[in-house]
């Protein structure tokens, strides 16, 4: 925000009259590379004028820091000039590096200083600038860890990156191109509209300056700054020449006559004195980006740069936007009736496109022409100046305002639909619609082409009072000048014409309010505010003849909705305080006019005329004057609440005295006093709430503590800063941005990868180490030759992460237009579509668009729905566009032209729909959020790539590629999944989803819900690092995020070593031993409370790892047993052991045990002992195999299985570890009596369900068997890892969980079902 956070030292305005001065163009140090690649030097310099060359972000200045982007991006640390270096500067001879760059020029060798066309291979990334202005840096080729630690300080860029991403094409609409002599210097204006409709304000000023192109021995080009001003050319290998420079001053605020003014006198210093351009540029970048503009009211503020003053006039409404071009032009331009008309075209909401051979008044008539019909606001795509790159909007369906230069008015005009406006001939006509554009030029509308193509009249009666002021204005401004003497004092001439200009535009303003105000002010009488109702029937039934047909259109608009809405709520603003006043049977109160009862019967409302018959001067409004800046800019903000203070001390004006206290309040928050500033702000709530800046006093609010915030509600003085509070309607900040915006900070060193782990971590980028790993290998492309990645490539793939996040939480769209749990990924550029101009929105479950100026989402279509994505090439006035087609499903296509952003998109695209792809054929769940978080790392991948600086720059498709894991795995064909696979598996969920390292899923254990407890059944899974996680068994998500055994418990009561271990070995088993408790083995056996899912007790008898726990009794008691062979009997109840514990001699590998008929059976490596309660051996069953591939024959797991009926023996089934057989003995016998042989690397799990095992092998495979035929009748690929735990859920599911490479779990459907085939499965 404004200021920064408390204590930091960047001060500047949240309302500066400029943000940002951008310098665009060419220099010596970008050389000369045209837009055509490959040219060689000798063909460049033979076409040198015929040529077009890609314009280059030169410098860029804020309020606190410039930066300079050629050859290498650095800071200027001269900046800014303290008075003592300015005349300094100015009365030295200087040559134009050093004033550029404040470096001595032994700190560049020749080739940097004199760049040669093969210097510069690309551009620097408009969307880097944010952050290389964030950043303080040295020069170039200093190390980058000098400056790296100051990122974690950087304060927020004061405008937005989707603003400087095409600022320089709106530079040079028509390209740039170099000239033989010095052309006129010229201004132009911009309006950038972002996602959200809010605007931002350029104004641009083109010189040319003086250059010799010279052509080396060894054929390189060299380009020199001439400064000799001779007019001469040598043709053999030296030209002069003319390269243009283009001066951007961007502003939240349309003060575009005053910027205008303030660049005009720095050209001028500039071309007197060539030499000084820098020094004069950050002259005027720091006093215009240190002066505040005044909020609207009486009071304007002054400011002087080298003895001129300029003023900056405030707006005469809190709810208008300063006007600050001469309104006065289109009345000059076009006859009355064509303005109506173009009115008419507006207020319908038709597609309007603005030509002009001069661009500067495309802006002025096209902003003069909004402000002719507010009350109504413009609402849809707005575009004063189209560069010759974005001349294919124009083809779009929908509604939109644009403007664009007469040379391609034959283009224009073969647009079907289009009402073209030529301000060189200052006349409206309507291009006829073509064959081939047959559909709708408003998506969603039912109107026929010719009712849509049809401009209806302005009503009569409102347009022959238009049409006199239209008279008056046109002649007015000339006739004011022929009384008054002609001045010869500069100032006093500036100081005429401006206040000429404003008395004027106070004329044209109230004409138009008074035409918007007949137009529409029987509205106010079918307005039932206390219902909330608009009678529209009874509107129209009002209207008759051809004014009817005008509100039949105007009605169906968004603005006129807008407009109603206002009404409705009985909101009072400039238009219903004129309509009251000029109500014709308004009477007076004492307390002024009154609103009369709605008339009990029908009838025409006739216009009335208010404005004044000729324009009076304007009031002359007080004037404060800002004081020099000098060397300190604390020293100027405090002499300027000085002088503030010392104005609302002496102001006898309320309004006045608002407007000053306002400004102590901007200043305070620039000097990072946030008490003091709210203080002054709750005193302007007291004053004058129209002016208040509500969003400033939100975001101040949030900058603070809450205990401070309270603290300050118990002084007296903030008493009423709840109340102001609780009325502040503003935009959300999303609290993961708050605190990471507060909390995190930049590395300050190279990261290697250890480093870099935690890092990305830290930032919640991603915590999957095999995610990681690929990031950290595309960030450092193997032809480096590196094991590190550099700061630079770092901050800036954060920069471009944290961008993208931000631009998608900030998109503004509501819950109801979003699926459930759906999150935003990417948001394109503006662009053209089938469905008009706006932005392709990539989600996690489909494509969306956006219109232009809205956040409501429409369907492009669902990821799983989509057939094809073709990358195709199509023309559009003569030029070629990349576009992007997607086909559906269903059949339907959709177009985006997307440019040079195509290729991008489409592999974010192609990433997440092969996600959603895996998803559906692995039934994967996690794997829409592991795409959906690759989306936003390739995403960020590309951006930086785009910065030379980054080690992935030239190589940035191939570093994003290595990111896009679910596209190579659907193109290599692993998602396809076996038939017989995917009708028995329901679902995957990965326990590992956000964890640094996958681990081996050890144990299952599935609880049946409880509903009179609320509890709902559960899925706990034990991991191989001693997190337990507990998922919801009902919709499969997660549940308690986990149940960290070895922190919460072990850390205290088991010594480092025994920590050491459990690491190791992880949680082995878990069991629920009653309906209340699980208990978990691991390093001592963990007592977790099922209803509260937190584990209290700890049971730490035993020395060794526990590999099994079984309860017997029907929860009364429970066995537990350690590797060691020692197998302990408890008193579940009492958590007391029952008995002595019983000891196996020489058993050090003892892996499992069952209880069955009264009696132990313990499975080791070798061998199954059967022992009675007091540990005597009863029973041993030896593993044998006739001719094993490995020695020892080692058991994995075995199972006992019941006989199912009486004449029928119970058994034993043992898998073999390393070895596919599974040995099968009667209960009473010694030796086995079936073996089961199956090709697998060994037997690792087993399960009965029903008369089925299950065995999991470690190929990851899982085998159904026939426990009666003994024979394996399906085949499951389960897992890319050993199927290492296998868990009966009561015979609903079976789950299966797999070693560490894998580290996920399967849920598959044991029962018989019917396929849509109409098969069943089963046996």
């Amino acid at each position: 925000m404004a200021g920064g956070l408390a204590g930091s030292d960047v001060m500047r305005f949240q309302n500066s009259l400029v943000d940002l001065m951008l310098m665009v163009g060419l220099d010596e140090n970008t050389g000369l590379i045209p837009e055509q690649k490959g040219m060689e030097s000798k063909k460049i310099m033979d076409s040198l004028f015929e040529l077009k060359f890609p314009p280059q972000v030169l410098s860029a200045v804020s309020s606190n820091t410039m930066m300079h982007f050629f050859p290498h991006p650095r800071q200027d640390f001269d900046y800014p000039l303290q008075q003592s270096d300015l005349q300094h500067q100015l009365l030295k001879s200087t040559n134009v590096y050093h004033t550029m760059d404040a470096i001595p020029k032994s700190k560049f060798n020749k080739g940097v200083h004199q760049s040669r066309i093969v210097q510069r291979s690309t551009s620097v990334a408009p969307g880097s600038i944010s952050r290389h202005m964030a950043t303080r840096r040295p020069f170039g080729h200093i190390k980058k860890s000098v400056y790296a630690s100051t990122l974690a300080n950087s304060q927020q860029f004061p405008i937005p990156d989707e603003v400087i991403k095409s600022i320089q094409y709106f530079c040079f609409p028509d390209e740039l191109q170099i000239v033989d002599h010095k052309a006129e210097t010229l201004t132009h204006f911009l309006v950038l509209t972002n996602i959200h409709g809010d605007k931002t304000y350029a104004t641009c000023i083109t010189f040319y300056r003086p250059y010799i192109v010279e052509k080396e021995f060894d054929g390189n080009l060299v380009l020199h700054p001439d400064s000799s001003r001779n007019n001469w050319t040598d043709k053999s290998n030296r030209v002069r020449c003319f390269i243009p420079l283009c001066c951007v001053l961007i502003s939240k605020y349309p003060y575009f006559e005053t910027m205008k003014e303030s660049l005009s006198y720095m050209v001028h210093l500039i071309e007197t004195r060539p030499d000084d351009m820098y020094t004069y540029i950050k002259l005027f970048s720091h006093k215009l980006t240190m002066t505040p503009t005044p909020p609207a009211g009486r009071v304007a503020i002054e400011y002087s740069i080298q003895d001129v003053s300029f003023i900056i006039s405030p707006s005469q409404e809190a709810e208008k936007q300063v006007i600050d071009i001469p309104l006065y032009l289109p009345f000059l331009i076009f006859p009355p009736d064509e303005i109506l008309r173009i009115i008419s075209a507006i207020l319908v909401e038709h597609r309007i496109v603005f030509v002009a051979s001069n661009y500067a008044l495309l802006t002025i008539v096209m902003e003069s022409f909004l402000n002719y019909i507010l009350p109504f606001e413009w609402k849809y795509t707005y575009v004063p100046i189209l560069s010759s790159k974005s001349l294919e909007l124009l083809e779009a369906p929908g509604t939109f305002m644009m403007g664009c230069h007469s040379k391609y008015k034959e283009e224009v005009t073969q647009v079907g639909g289009l009402v073209m406006v030529d301000i060189d001939e200052g006349l409206l006509s309507i291009n006829p619609e073509q064959a081939d554009d047959a559909r709708s030029t408003r998506s969603g509308d039912s109107d026929s082409i010719e009712d849509l193509l049809d401009i209806p009249e302005i009503p009569e009666g409102a347009a022959n009072l238009f049409t006199k002021v239209c008279q008056k204005a046109k002649f007015q401004f000339d006739l004011v000048d022929v009384q008054r003497p002609s001045y010869f004092d500069l100032k006093k001439e500036r100081s005429f014409r401006r206040r000429k200009i404003q008395t004027l535009n106070d004329f044209i303003v109230s004409g138009c309010l008074e035409l918007m105000v007949n137009l529409f002010r029987s509205v106010v009488t079918e307005t039932r505010v206390e219902f909330k109702r608009f009678n529209k029937q009874a509107y129209l039934d009002s209207k008759s003849g051809p004014e009817k047909s005008f509100y039949e259109k105007v009605l169906k608009t968004s603005m006129f909705k807008k407009f109603l809405k206002d009404r409705i709520n009985d909101k009072t603003d400039y238009w219903v305080k004129l309509e009251v006043k000029t109500r014709p049977q308004a009477k007076m109160s004492d307390n002024g006019p009154t609103v009369p009862s709605r008339r009990p019967q029908l009838r025409k409302q006739s216009s009335v005329a208010i404005t004044p018959q000729k324009a009076s001067p304007s009031q002359s409004s007080p004037v404060f004057r800002m004081p020099d800046i000098g060397d300190r800019v604390i020293d100027y903000l405090k002499n300027t609440i000085t002088c503030l203070t010392t104005a609302v001390q002496k102001s006898q004006h309320f309004q006045e005295r608002a407007s000053y206290i306002y400004l102590l309040g901007m200043c305070y928050l620039a000097c990072n006093k946030l008490t003091l500033a709210l203080e002054n702000f709750i005193s302007l709530a007291a004053i004058d709430a129209q002016i208040l800046p509500e969003q400033v006093v939100q975001q101040i609010c949030q900058q603070m503590a809450d205990s401070e915030v309270q603290k300050l509600t118990d002084r007296p003085e903030f008493h009423a800063l709840p109340d102001l509070l609780s009325t502040v309607t503003t935009e959300t900040i999303h609290p993961s941005h708050r605190k990471f915006e507060e909390s995190i900070n930049l590395p300050e060193k190279d990261l290697y990868f250890d480093d870099f782990v935690e890092c990305v971590s830290v930032l919640e980028m991603t915590s999957d180490t095999d995610t990681i790993g690929r990031l950290f290998r595309a960030l450092v492309p193997t032809q480096i030759h590196q094991n590190f990645i550099d700061q630079e490539t770092f901050a800036s793939f954060m920069h471009c992460w944290k961008e993208n996040n931000k631009q998608c939480l900030s998109l503004g769209i509501s819950d109801e237009d979003l699926l459930e749990a759906e999150c935003v990924l990417k948001v394109s550029s503006l662009c053209k579509t089938d469905y008009g101009t706006g932005r392709v929105t990539l989600t996690d479950r489909r494509l969306c668009f956006v219109k232009d100026i809205s956040t409501e989402l429409k369907e492009i279509t669902r990821l799983s729905k989509i057939a094809e994505l073709e990358k195709k090439t199509m023309y559009s006035f003569l030029k070629q566009v990349k576009v992007l087609r997607i086909k559906s499903k269903e059949g339907s296509r959709f177009t985006a032209w997307l440019k040079e952003e195509r290729d991008d998109f489409c592999l974010l695209i192609e990433e997440m729909w092969a996600g959603k792809i895996v998803c559906e054929s692995t039934k994967d769940i996690h794997a829409i959020q592991k795409a959906a978080q690759n989306v936003l790392l390739v995403d960020a991948v590309l951006q930086s790539g785009l910065d030379e600086e980054t080690a992935h720059h030239g190589n940035r498709e191939e570093a994003a590629r290595q990111l896009c894991f679910y596209k190579k795995y659907r193109e290599e064909g692993h998602h396809n999944v076996p038939t017989e696979t995917k009708e028995v598996l329901q679902n995957r969920i990965d326990p590992n989803y956000g964890e640094r390292e996958r681990k081996t899923v050890h144990a299952l254990l599935y609880t049946p819900g409880v509903p009179e407890h609320s509890i709902s059944p559960r899925l706990w899974v034990g991991l191989g690092d001693g997190k337990i996680k507990v998922y919801n068994a009902s919709h499969w998500l997660l549940e308690s995020e986990f149940v960290q055994t070895k922190q919460s418990v072990i850390y205290d009561k088991v010594c480092q070593s025994s920590r050491k271990k459990l690491e190791t070995h992880g949680c082995t088993c878990l069991v629920a031993v009653d309906k209340k408790h699980v208990w978990a083995g691991s390093y001592g056996i963990f007592i977790i409370d099922i209803e509260t899912i937190r584990s209290n007790k700890t049971l730490m008898d035993h020395q060794e790892i526990v590999m099994d726990i079984v309860s017997i009794d029907s929860g009364r008691y429970a066995f537990t047993a350690s590797i060691n062979g020692i197998i302990m009997k408890w008193d579940v109840q009492k958590l007391t052991q029952a008995q002595p514990a019983i000891r196996l001699e020489d058993v050090r590998d003892l892996r499992s045990i069952k209880y069955y008929q009264g009696h132990i059976w313990c499975g080791t490596w070798q061998r199954i002992i059967k022992v009675n309660d007091s540990g005597q051996i009863l029973q041993q069953l030896e593993f044998t195999l006739v001719d094993p591939k490995y020695r020892p024959v080692e058991m994995d797991c075995f199972l006992i299985l019941e006989a199912e009926y009486a004449d029928e023996k119970d058994e034993i089934w043992a898998g073999c570890r390393r070895e596919g057989e599974i040995l099968i003995w009667e209960v009473d016998s010694k030796e086995p009596s079936r073996r089961i042989s199956i090709n697998c690397r060994g037997i690792s799990d087993m399960v009965i369900q029903d008369r089925r095992v299950w065995a999991g092998s470690k190929d990851g495979q899982i085998y159904i068997i026939n426990s009666e035929t003994k024979k394996p009748f399906r085949t499951l690929q389960a897992h890319d890892d050993a199927v290492r735990s296998l868990c009966n859920a009561e015979n609903r599911y079976i789950l299966s969980g797999s070693g560490s490479s894998d580290g996920k779990i399967a849920i598959w459907t044991p029962n018989d079902t019917r396929t849509e085939s109409g098969t069943y499965l089963g046996i």
